[in-house]
């Protein structure tokens, strides 16, 4: 047992001297292999802006173009000093229902006929693109309030106009009967009559 004990500590001079020292004295690798080098940090990333998504230039097609004229019986109750709101809608399923707004224009009943432009510029809100089959409404409003419709008011419809139209006759020709409000009531959240901007 003496020779396994002296073999033991002969090893254990020789791998602490082998360990210790990488090179000797003429300054040559010692036959040892270095430990691996620790992985490099990986670089930084660097900041690249990113581009936004090109928009989806406009067709200056994409517009409907044409008048408001006012039906002979109807002139006697339009007033230069009346609003005129023009409203382009979704053609809803339901012909009972309100399509979902498109586009709304806003302008003064000056003269007649009057002329008028709908286009992307118009909408108030992205619900999908100016495009396709619109229903158009036209108001003649004299309190000014876009949420009521008094009696008196003068109205109009056309219930399939395409985007890209031009010249359309958009008539003011029915009277409003009574008051109607388009924020409340059993008629209201798109439930109102058809031709009723």
């Amino acid at each position: 047992m003496p020779n396994l004990r002296a073999m033991q500590m002969v090893l254990a001079v020789v791998i602490a001297t082998l360990g210790c020292s990488r090179h000797d004295e003429a300054g040559k690798a010692s036959g040892v292999p270095p430990l691996p080098a620790a992985p490099a940090a990986p670089a930084p990333a660097a900041s690249v802006p990113v581009a936004a998504p090109a928009a989806k230039p406009v067709d200056p097609n994409a517009k409907i173009t044409g008048q408001v004229i006012v039906a002979p019986s109807m002139r006697a109750h339009v007033a230069p000093t009346d609003t005129i709101y023009i409203v382009a809608r979704r053609i809803p399923d339901n012909p009972s229902a309100r399509g979902s707004l498109v586009a709304v224009k806003k302008v003064p009943a000056t003269k007649f006929p009057l002329d008028f432009e709908l286009s992307a510029a118009d909408m108030p809100f992205q619900n999908g693109a100016f495009e396709g089959d619109l229903q158009l409404s036209v108001r003649d409003n004299k309190s000014g309030d876009p949420i009521v419709r008094r009696k008196g008011d003068v109205f109009g419809m056309l219930p399939k106009v395409r985007v890209g139209a031009r010249e359309v006759k958009l008539p003011l020709e029915q009277l409003q009967k009574e008051d109607e409000s388009l924020a409340a009531g059993p008629m209201a959240g798109g439930g109102l009559p058809p031709g009723h901007p």
